[in-house]
């Protein structure tokens, strides 16, 4: 045995003296990568649930994993179900508007948070992601002094990144480029994303394509370039969804808020609208203005204007039609007008006749006979279309006709048929357990099957990747209020389980 050991280390020595090394062998650091933030939390509260579904704070504190970990569905199941157990619980109300907010519904998130601020929650408590929620209705004067409450408590990175960009927002670019440069001096990645995004908010989309091509892969950079060059054409409340959660609106809704996010009322805004009404007295009056005493004053003869042949003033002056009835009696003769005095008379307007009716000129000396309209000779229909000959017609057209036979005249298409349906859509599951290998999960299934009194059957298996592990479910249901119903018949059985909605497109695989 010693001998074995001894020629063991010489062959190790020999071996260290051909690679050239003159040291003692040195040991080599194996790394292993750390499980995601929230990763231990989330799996310490399953196994309570796995002893008691029922508890509130293991659900609480499951739901608070998932949004460490970045799983909203699985966070709002799981605040959810702590709901259902105590809806009055303000930890439950809080968790539920942090999840509404990462999942776009910044309405609802709204109304959840001042909910808990009533019921007693801090606002420092939840300022950071409160005012994410306000940047994304648009309101960023009040998401901005969240975002400084925040800070107020000590510094993150993430909450300075969201208050640099919602002053970009806001058009303060000098207020955005001093908050993110502790970052960008740091050499924090996510803060040249941030810059490059509020640049292209303020206009300087060029600047901002440049950062994306220095600091990202050429194929990334050219993939984000579209969506910069857009940026100045979102809404506020779009814009703050592009750079916080990378979330940007279809083509059709660019520059037009969501209808909820458009009601939204913000105290915010309607305190700036009644700052901008003005108030005291107007520039230049005193501040009880004298009542204004009537004058009468002379008709100005001078508003009369003398008769002109200049064009313009016939175009904006309104002309009325006024029908004199003509006068048999004998002609006035004209009276040669006397030498003009300093203020003269104006002579009689001219008044316009409608366009469409031309009236005869009536001198003093036309005699009334000339007034009466001319009779007319009766035309008879023969004679009316005498010149009228089919023969004469010419089917060839005129030059610069248009020759309608030409026209091809559209037709109606046959519609194109229906997109096929996705091979992954949105469905509603309940997931009954969770783990990396699924030979495992397989025999996970049968046990739980064999005590859900039939509940599953035809359900299942079913899994989906979950993070480094995988989601076992049974389903699909019809809604998320089925999958909820049989959540709380298999709990009856002592089985835990909640309540899980794919996204279109998620793979959903099949245990069988």
């Amino acid at each position: 045995m010693t001998s074995s050991v001894t020629h063991r280390a010489l062959s190790l020595a020999a071996c260290a003296l051909a690679l050239g090394m003159t040291g003692p062998l040195a040991a080599q650091e194996v790394v292993q990568p750390l499980p995601a933030e929230g990763t231990s939390e989330l799996n310490s509260a399953l196994q309570r649930l796995a002893r008691n579904s029922g508890d509130v704070d293991a659900l609480l504190d499951a739901g608070e994993a998932a949004l460490k970990l970045g799983d909203i569905p699985a966070a709002i199941g799981f605040f959810g179900r702590a709901q259902d157990i105590s809806p009055n619980n303000s930890r439950v109300t809080l968790g539920l508007a942090q999840a509404y907010t990462y999942s776009r519904r910044p309405v609802e998130a709204l109304q959840l948070f001042a909910q808990a601020e009533r019921a007693g929650v801090q606002p420092q408590r939840m300022a950071a992601t409160r005012g994410l929620a306000f940047d994304l209705v648009g309101d960023s004067a009040s998401a901005q002094s969240l975002y400084r409450l925040a800070l107020q408590q000590g510094e993150d990175a993430e909450v300075r990144r969201n208050l640099a960009l919602s002053q970009a927002i806001s058009g303060d670019k000098a207020g955005f480029e001093a908050t993110l440069l502790p970052l960008l001096q740091q050499g924090d990645n996510a803060a040249f994303r941030t810059r490059s995004f509020g640049l292209a908010v303020l206009g300087e989309t060029d600047a901002a394509i440049q950062i994306a091509r220095d600091m990202m892969p050429r194929a990334m950079a050219a993939r984000v370039e579209p969506y910069l060059r857009y940026m100045p054409q979102l809404t506020a409340a779009q814009q703050a969804a592009a750079g916080t959660l990378g979330v940007f609106p279809r083509t059709a809704a660019i520059g037009r808020d969501d209808p909820a996010i458009a009601r939204y009322d913000s105290p915010a805004v309607r305190s700036a609208d009644v700052a901008l009404a003005p108030t005291g007295p107007a520039l230049g009056q005193p501040r009880e203005p004298e009542r204004p005493t009537r004058q009468r004053t002379a008709p100005q003869l001078e508003r009369v204007e003398q008769p002109s042949d200049r064009s313009d003033r016939t175009i904006f002056r309104p002309t009325r039609s006024v029908e004199r009835p003509v006068r048999t009696e004998q002609p006035v003769q004209a009276v040669a007008p006397a030498p003009a005095p300093a203020v003269a008379a104006a002579p009689p307007p001219t008044v316009a006749a409608p366009q469409a009716t031309p009236v005869a000129t009536v001198s003093p000396t036309t005699p009334p006979e000339a007034l009466l309209p001319k009779a007319q000779e009766e035309v008879s229909v023969a004679d009316a279309f005498a010149g009228f000959d089919l023969a004469e017609a010419s089917a060839a057209p005129r030059q610069g006709a248009v020759d309608i036979t030409r026209i091809e005249a559209p037709r109606e298409r046959a519609e194109p048929p229906a997109p096929p349906p996705p091979a992954h859509p949105a469905r509603h599951w309940v997931q009954v357990a969770t783990g990396r290998d699924t030979s495992a999960l397989r025999f996970d299934w049968r046990r739980i099957a064999r005590n859900a009194d039939g509940l599953l059957n035809g359900k299942g298996p079913f899994v989906t990747p979950w993070g480094e592990a995988n989601r076992l479910l049974s389903g699909p249901y019809e809604s998320r209020n089925a999958a909820r119903d049989v959540v709380n018949r298999l709990r009856e059985l002592e089985i835990d389980s909640f309540p899980f909605s794919s996204d279109e497109g998620q793979e959903i695989a099949s245990l069988d």
